[in-house]
């Protein structure tokens, strides 16, 4: 059985004047404590926006509705911002009885967007052993796509079972975007990089340019993992250009929190080449989470690191500053604060391996945020004993 997400993750609607407490279990707190509530919004948007290709224009239609509600709550919860923040869709799982095209995409996307996968693999399967054609298997493929971008992971021969029929729809129907949109999903989640980059370099050629934001996204997640920086960078600026406006913002959520991640991996820093490219991924990190308030609060910290990391920070004496000051009429001490200073990614790196903390340490590390993004916790506070 394939395994289910939490319920708040599908939920689709909050009612007209909700609580401040119904909108934090819209997002599911509780059962999450308060802690999960940034994660909690941009996994039910990651969900919502990568089940919204469907075939089916009404799923679509709701699907951006509840893109909607998501973007709207998450501004009243983090933003205050005080307009009626209900809405969204409401369910309907219908009889599983289908002759057209249509009704099968009709009750693939209800099933799939209450997280019912069992009822949708079973009516997609049914479709392929009916028709054997382009259309059963892309639906197929969109069902594994979406189960395994909800859950994580899926089973082995699942995910095979889906790539066949994705890449069986891309052969077929060349033009179709969100065949290989599944065919680059399936690729990433069988851990075959290369080839999802590959795929995707096609479907711009094959769509004639028409790629979409969810395309680029997926290649930026695949150059983060090659080790491929500014590929990663490129792709996300494309997938922000592109994406349409029901799905912006649960675009620019994921790409921060891929973005996000990355820069992570590189903390601490260790070298002026590492701190450029910090720098710069946390700067498009920034650039992509605009107006998305989950997103922005996820990557101020390290913006802030991003920002400070490269200012340098006197580690000399100040008793031999003040007299060389004196001595020499203060024409000294710039240069003899150059000459003493260091940057503070390297003060903070050098300092880790010390027992004996420096003032100079202190200034550096005694902020939250820079524990924080570090992983550390080192009890510092700028009172000194």
């Amino acid at each position: 059985m394939p395994a289910t997400l939490e319920k708040w993750v599908s939920a689709p609607s909050l009612p007209r004047g909700a609580s401040y407490e119904q909108m934090l279990e819209f997002f599911g707190i509780p059962p999450s404590t308060i802690d999960a509530l940034d994660d909690n919004i941009s996994k039910k948007r990651r969900s919502w926006n990568h089940k919204s290709n469907s075939g089916n224009p009404s799923g679509r239609q709701k699907a951006a509705e509840v893109l909607s509600l998501i973007q709207r709550v998450s501004q009243a919860i983090k933003r205050g911002v005080g307009d009626d923040q209900g809405g969204g869709a409401e369910s309907e799982i219908p009889a599983a009885v289908f002759e057209t095209l249509e009704e099968l995409w009709r009750i693939l996307s209800e099933y799939v967007f209450a997280d019912e996968y069992d009822e949708a693999l079973k009516v997609a399967r049914e479709a392929i052993s009916r028709w054997h054609n382009a259309d059963a298997a892309a639906a197929l493929a969109w069902v594994v796509s979406s189960l395994v971008n909800d859950a994580g992971f899926a089973h082995p021969q699942l995910v095979a079972e889906g790539l066949d029929a994705a890449q069986f729809a891309v052969r077929e129907q060349p033009g179709e975007v969100r065949n290989w949109e599944s065919v680059a999903g399936l690729l990433l989640a069988s851990s075959q990089v290369a080839e999802a980059a590959t795929a995707i370099d096609q479907a711009e050629r094959a769509t004639g340019g028409k790629a979409t934001a969810m395309l680029y996204l997926l290649r930026s997640r695949a150059m983060v993992t090659l080790g491929r920086p500014d590929e990663a960078m490129s792709a996300a600026v494309r997938a922000v250009t592109r994406a349409e406006p029901g799905v912006a913002a649960a675009i620019r959520s994921e790409l921060t929190d891929i973005l996000v991640s990355w820069a992570a991996t590189i903390l601490p820093i260790r070298s002026s080449m590492d701190l450029t490219r910090y720098t710069e991924m946390v700067g498009v990190a920034a650039w992509c989470s605009h107006g998305v308030p989950e997103a922005e609060d996820k990557v101020r910290a390290y913006r802030m690191w991003a920002t400070n990391a490269g200012k340098r920070v006197f580690v000399g004496s100040d008793r031999m500053r003040s007299f060389l000051a004196v001595i020499t009429g203060f024409i000294s001490l710039p240069i003899h604060n150059r000459l003493r200073s260091m940057p503070a990614w390297q003060v903070f790196i050098e300092g880790m391996g010390k027992e004996e903390r420096t003032e100079s340490f202190m200034i550096v590390a005694a902020p939250a945020y820079v524990q924080r993004i570090h992983n550390v916790n080192l009890g510092l506070s700028f009172q000194r004993d």
